[in-house]
């Protein structure tokens, strides 16, 4: 099982797909995305964005703070460098 993940900087398109789970950097701690999560919007802070996909696919992306907004249809981060 999947869910659509969007993740964007302010001058482009990091990644746009379909995820198995999302690890992000919250404010107070890590977080885990799975699907069909409760919906939720937080900040983030400095740390890495770590992305599990289909068929092993695994990404980790550094990022210095943004905001992840967790809603029933997808997942969409917005991350500054």
């Amino acid at each position: 099982m999947t869910f659509p993940l969007r993740i964007f900087a302010l001058d482009r398109e990091i990644f746009v797909g379909e995820a198995k789970a999302l690890t992000i950097p919250g404010m107070t701690g890590e977080l885990q995305v799975l699907p069909q999560h409760t919906p939720f919007i937080t900040l983030l802070k400095t740390g890495n964005i770590t992305i599990e996909g289909e068929d092993k696919y695994h990404k980790d992306i550094p990022i210095e703070g943004g905001v992840v907004e967790v809603n029933e249809k997808e997942v969409i981060v917005l991350v500054q460098f």
